[in-house]
């Protein structure tokens, strides 16, 4: 099942959810279409399962930053940075915009499609946000946004600052944001929620 994953993650990026047929996505994951069909019943889902390995993967990155901060310090720019980095990092590539970016879309145009969207960014969004009301606790900081919205918020300032990103790359333009007064942005934001 993991080739099927990696290979439609390719296959979607290329061609984008329609344009992806079952049976590219298997020649791009080195498998048949048999074992397509023995694993999803849908391309849909097999959508979902590359989405959420991507936001695993974000997710545990996440977890592995918070669980270093020192708390003992300010940490509004401790996540500043955390975040920012998310921001700037490869780790959200080009793949992903292109895939999170298709995923919107279809949500727009279909039912199935946007209530998958709506389930998935509410798990990720308490996911992070449980990582965040935990950090606080510790700290004994009562933040003026909970966990859970904070990270909606910070989840939706990622997709438009990588989406303009993208952008201003096929543009050939250098980015008008650069990874400093994106920190400094989130800086002042983790200061107005802490």
């Amino acid at each position: 099942m993991e080739a099927l994953i990696v290979g439609a993650e390719r296959a979607f990026a290329e061609r984008g959810f329609h344009g992806a047929s079952i049976g590219y996505i298997c020649q791009c994951a080195g498998r048949t279409t048999g074992a397509f069909y023995s694993n999803y019943d849908s391309k849909l889902k097999l959508f979902l399962d590359v989405f959420r390995r991507h936001s695993d993967r974000t997710a545990d990155y996440i977890d592995e930053r918070i669980a270093q901060v020192d708390t003992e310090r300010d940490l509004a720019p401790q996540l500043a940075r955390i975040f920012a980095d998310i921001f700037n990092s490869a780790h959200l590539d080009a793949r992903w915009v292109f895939i999170h970016l298709e995923f919107r879309l279809m949500a727009l145009r279909d039912r199935e499609a946007a209530v998958a969207l709506v389930e998935h960014e509410q798990w990720f969004s308490r996911r992070i946000g449980t990582m965040l009301d935990a950090l606080f606790e510790r700290c004994g900081h009562r933040p003026a946004l909970p966990g859970t919205e904070l990270a909606g918020l910070l989840g939706a300032m990622t997709r438009g600052v990588k989406l303009d990103r993208a952008i201003y790359a096929m543009g050939g333009v250098e980015d008008p944001l650069s990874s400093d007064q994106v920190a400094g942005a989130l800086e002042g934001l983790f200061r107005s929620v802490v």
